[in-house]
């Protein structure tokens, strides 16, 4: 019976398609807080809940590529989809579309996200150990990781959290160029597309740190072959991104939003620096109602520190690899800090706002560390019975943790997200003091408190002479007719300044298209062409060339890309068909 049970914990130990049921199984156990924590409780839960229904709307009343969405800051328009990544928008779009709500979509993502993240933190070490056992482990750890629940049940990052799916997957595919067979070295492109597609920050210190990396392996890197894949890589992730990367150059180029501005968003070195936590913090939390946790946990730096034991007992084929994720995992740790000199860092660094988020980045470099540690303390012991025995206690007290740490989300009634979902539906109109207002105009928001107040929802006349009749505005759609309007004359349409709006005047027998550009308040402005003594403004959301072609290159850049890991797999076995029979 001992024998059977030992051979049955050994296939276990060794079979990837059971340590995916199981990554599986965990990640659906640590959804199980979904059942009651409300998504509009959340920090940015409400904002993304509401980003899915303005999409709905979009496509209710917009064109595509649906950027703007109608009812939003007072029925003016606001773009959301222009700045914040595709994916995070539309795959929790379908999952609530498929629920029957869109609460349920965002839960569901965040289970799907889980789970992907296990998968390819497990295929990642795998990679690079050649062991399961410790694959594995890493895969545990990564998924129960504090900070990541406290990212998803506290914060609701959705793009944060869902860049623990890709990071994994471009590391993969960077180690395996520089060290591997090169097979899967277009997994940096999957894995970088999947990133800038879901979010901005996350790849900018992504790259950052693939650099850092490529520099630890200058000498693997400074080959013609690993370069010219790189280049492909890099030339595939723009390509397949352009959905996202193109409209959003496109805004930028048109006019300044606030996203981009750093004394508004917030995002001053000096602002960082302020954020910056205490070391302490990774132990205790400070206390704050509604505060972000930063706990590490026991059981995470109880492993980190059993490298002590564990050091020279790992294998040297990857024991570089182990001393570079500690290096970067502990460069993320000390920007946490005031340690790090964030009050002179260029502003494309701080970005991030709150450098604390560098602890996912910590976390994620330091889990294969605590995973190979544990694993060969563990296969130290010479007994098979024990060792197993062993793994089984510590996946358990792993578990148990887990479950602790989850207490830490009460309960809460989940029918008013699906209420609030209904009432906003039903309503669809929000104020603009009720978004995140990232995406707004800068000129817009720096009035927010002034002109915007107690502006009216219809066409203003600026300068000049006209007068407005009849005039009819459906969400993104807007008719009105104009009289005696002097050549010169400029109106002010009660829409926010986004590129992709079409004007045209019609009048008499002639039809002409107006270039709307900002006006002083952050709204479309035209600019009367001529004397009109009677004729019809209509204003239509359309959308740019540009934003349309970048929808169209994106899906043929992913068949294109399809095709050439085909070939190229085609062309490896072929070519090692070609070495093993000689």
């Amino acid at each position: 019976m001992k024998n059977k049970i030992t051979n049955i914990i050994e296939i276990v130990k060794t079979k990837k398609i059971i340590h995916y049921i199981i990554i599986c199984i965990i990640g659906l156990l640590i959804s199980i807080p979904f059942l009651w924590v409300q998504i509009r409780s959340t920090d940015d839960g409400f904002i993304h809940l509401l980003r899915l229904i303005g999409l709905d709307n979009a496509m209710e009343k917009g064109e595509f590529p649906f950027l703007v969405f109608p009812y939003f800051c007072r029925d003016w328009g606001y773009s959301m989809t222009a700045f914040y990544p595709t994916i995070v928008a539309y795959v929790p779009y379908v999952l609530g579309l498929i629920s029957g709500t869109f609460c349920n979509g965002l839960k569901l993502f965040a289970i799907l996200t889980t789970i992907l993240s296990g998968i390819f933190m497990y295929n990642f070490i795998n990679e690079v150990t050649k062991k399961k056992g410790i694959a594995f482990f890493s895969a545990v750890i990564y998924m129960i990781l504090p900070y990541k629940l406290e990212d998803i049940y506290n914060r609701y990052a959705i793009g944060e959290f869902t860049a623990f799916v890709f990071i994994p997957i471009v590391f993969q595919g960077l180690y395996n160029l520089l060290h591997g067979d090169k097979k899967r070295h277009y997994y940096i492109a999957i894995g970088a597309t999947g990133l800038l597609l879901s979010h901005t920050i996350s790849t900018e210190y992504t790259a950052i740190f693939c650099l850092i990396y490529i520099l630890f392996n200058l000498k693997a890197f400074l080959k013609k072959n690993v370069i010219i894949k790189c280049v492909i890589n890099v030339i595939f992730i723009l390509l397949m991104s352009a959905m996202f990367i193109l409209p959003m150059l496109e805004f930028a180029s048109n006019a300044d939003y606030a996203i981009l501005e750093p004394d508004i968003l917030k995002t001053s070195g000096e602002y960082v620096s302020n954020n910056t936590i205490e070391l302490w913090q990774l132990l205790k939390d400070k206390g704050e109602d509604n505060g972000v946790s930063f706990i590490v946990g026991i059981p995470f730096i109880t492993m980190l520190f059993l490298g002590v034991l564990a050091y020279n007992k790992i294998d040297k084929k990857y024991k570089d690899f182990y001393i570079t994720s500690i290096v970067l995992g502990v460069i993320s740790l000390i920007m946490c800090t005031k340690f790090f000199p964030w009050k002179i860092m260029p502003d494309f660094l701080c970005t991030l706002q709150y450098p604390w988020r560098m602890l996912g980045f910590s976390l994620m470099f330091l889990t294969p560390v605590c995973a190979i540690n544990v694993y060969y303390l563990v296969t130290s012991i010479n007994k098979k019975w024990i060792r197993n025995t062993a793994y089984i206690l510590i996946l358990i007290l792993l578990m148990a943790f887990t479950a602790k740490e989850l207490m830490a989300y009460t309960e809460e009634d989940t029918t008013k997200d699906e209420q609030y979902e209904q009432k906003i539906i039903e309503n669809p109109e929000i104020h603009y003091f009720s978004i995140n207002r990232d995406y707004m105009p800068t000129k817009a928001i720096l009035e927010q408190r002034k002109y915007l107040i107690n502006r009216s929802n219809g066409t203003i006349v600026i300068s000049g002479q006209a007068v407005i009749e009849n005039e009819n505005k459906d969400a993104l759609h807007l008719e009105m007719e104009i009289k005696d309007a002097s050549n010169g004359t400029e109106l002010e349409l009660p829409y926010l300044f986004y590129p992709g709006y079409t004007v045209r005047l019609q009048f008499e027998e002639t039809e002409l298209t107006l270039e709307p550009t900002e006006s002083d308040y952050g709204f479309l402005k035209i600019v009367m062409p001529e004397d009109v003594q009677q004729g019809k403004i209509v204003v239509d959301y359309t959308a740019t060339t540009l934003d349309k072609a970048s929808y169209i290159i994106s899906p043929i850049a992913m068949i294109g890309f399809i095709i050439y890991v085909v070939i190229y797999r085609k062309r490896y076995e072929k070519k090692q068909e070609g070495i093993q029979s000689k």
